[in-house]
């Protein structure tokens, strides 16, 4: 395979073979086989720098992945630390958006080279891309974690240089769809340390060349705006189904991103919604020759995501295209609803003749001994009171409600609304409310996430996506991992349950 971050798209957590015990040297490693505190279950892939393996810790049976140098890479010490650099770095990030590496070991001499990471369970946006069509909130979804993560690595000094598809992966979480790993660190950039040793010589070509920045493919220095480029791709390929340039030979593929301009996006996407202009505007910003042309920063792009309107499709294409979860809900006729609103109404129309007949009765028994007892009358005697007649009016029309239905990534966001200040409920939220031809403004809010104020229309039935972006916040720092060390890069307390894998350049 292409690509060393390999995961299984649905793996059963059981025993491996029947083999068991500390590989011998030089022996092939193999499921049952046992690295330090972790006996391997499953083969998950090969690339070009390792082997990738679901893995169990012995004694707590924690399930990992384990990503596992060639042995004829451990005996590199160029690759090997490249390998630890990239367990560094994930760490000094420490961002939900990027996958956790646990520890990284080093045997030493003879012995293997391997990370701990985390365990994914899904698969990759390439995989996903050449499956099926992306609904634009789908779309909208994704790119704002992209950015989250990217946006975080950024904030340290880390410039990824290998932004793709294939390094993105979508999984769940707390029942969330899509959840957003970034992948494969291994080739990243610390601007913090441009003059210090990083294994690779000026003018070198570090990426995969379709998603490489002109800049990149230039053999060029590079800074956080190649990854907007790079993030500009994506967008790209997610909006149409391929990425902007394409050629079978390198060299003309380098000649096209530093010389030609991105071919125009369509004006629908792939499931037939609309393309949003504002959304082609940014796309096309991203994609700038010039470094200078683009958004100088992830939360500019974020920003431009979240202000898109991003409307509810209708077309049988584009609902076809959604997640099931998003999917708008249809209020339900029931039989018999309009024989019993036709009696309902009937029946009013008799009990308010009856209230006037009665009302009626009552004043004109009133009347004869007011009229015989009162010393004064202040009706003329000439002249007879005719009794009141009181007009029945029909019952006035009712206005049927509407239904609200908002939906947050992550859930447990606070609808407010923007007028008022009137706590409407959390998300996901499904509320009934007076139909309106005024658009009503909404605010949804998270602790430790971007506010994002959005408007709707009451005039029908409405179902609303609002993807948050995370705050901006300093990450914490993470202990430094030391090469030799079995413990190098401790796993953070609470860490979330495994996963994993190596990457192809």
């Amino acid at each position: 395979m292409g690509n060393d971050d390999l995961f299984a798209q649905t793996l059963l957590s059981g025993r491996g073979g029947s083999m068991s015990g500390e590989p011998r040297m030089g022996e092939e490693l193999r499921e049952g086989f046992v690295l330090g505190s972790y006996q391997l279950e499953t083969f998950l892939g090969e690339g070009s720098m390792g082997r990738v393996f679901q893995a169990r810790h012995a004694r707590l049976g924690r399930q990992v992945a384990l990503k596992v140098l060639k042995p004829e890479h451990a005996r590199d010490g160029g690759f090997v630390q490249r390998f630890f650099q990239e367990a560094r770095t994930v760490n000094q990030i420490n961002h939900e958006h990027i996958v956790e590496i646990f520890d990284f070991v080093d045997e030493g001499e003879g012995g293997h080279v391997y990370c701990v990471m985390e365990l994914l369970r899904g698969q990759g946006l390439g995989v996903l891309l050449k499956q099926e069509p992306l609904s634009l909130a789908r779309i909208q979804r994704i790119a704002v974690q992209v950015c989250a993560a990217l946006g975080a690595a950024h904030q340290v000094g880390v410039v990824h240089r290998d932004i793709k598809p294939d390094n993105l992966f979508l999984t769940q979480r707390a029942g969330q769809p899509d959840f957003v790993k970034v992948l494969d660190f291994g080739v990243a950039k610390h601007l913090s340390s441009e003059g210090a040793p990083t294994g690779t010589l000026d003018g070198t070509i570090i990426g995969t060349p379709a998603y490489m920045s002109p800049e990149q493919a230039a053999g060029l220095s590079v800074d956080a705006r190649s990854d907007i480029y790079a993030v500009g791709n994506i967008f790209y390929e997610m909006l149409c189904g391929h990425p902007p340039f394409q050629a079978e030979a390198f060299g003309q593929l380098v000649v096209q991103i530093i010389t030609q301009p991105p071919p125009p996006l369509p004006s629908h996407l792939p499931s037939g919604e609309p393309l949003p202009p504002q959304l082609t505007e940014l796309v096309m910003r991203c994609l700038a020759k010039e470094p200078e042309g683009r958004p100088q920063s992830l939360a500019e792009v974020t920003t431009g995501l979240l202000l898109l309107p991003v409307q509810v499709p209708t077309s049988p294409e584009a609902v076809a295209a959604m997640e099931l979860s998003e999917r708008p809900t249809r209020r339900m006729s029931v039989v018999g609803a309009g024989r019993r609103r036709a009696v309902m109404l009937a029946g009013g129309g008799a009990l308010a003749l009856l209230t006037g007949a009665l009302l009626w009765m009552g004043l004109g028994a009133a009347d004869a001994p007011v009229l015989a007892q009162a010393p004064v009358s202040v009706v003329s005697p000439e002249r007879k009171v005719e009794p009141r007649k009181l007009e029945v009016l029909p019952p006035a029309p009712v206005q049927p409600g509407v239904t609200l239905t908002v939906h947050s990534f992550p859930e447990g966001a606070q609808v407010v609304r923007s007028d008022t200040g009137e706590v409407l409920g959390i998300t996901p939220l499904v509320r009934e409310l007076p139909r309106r031809e005024v658009p009503l403004s909404l605010r949804v809010e998270l602790a430790g996430y971007v506010s994002s104020e959005r408007s709707v229309r009451l005039d029908a039935h409405t179902e609303l996506e609002v993807p948050l972006a995370k705050s901006l916040t300093a990450p914490k720092p993470a202990a430094n991992a030391k090469k030799g060390s079995r413990n190098a890069t401790a796993p953070r307390k609470g860490a979330r349950a495994a996963s994993a894998a190596p990457a192809s350049r």
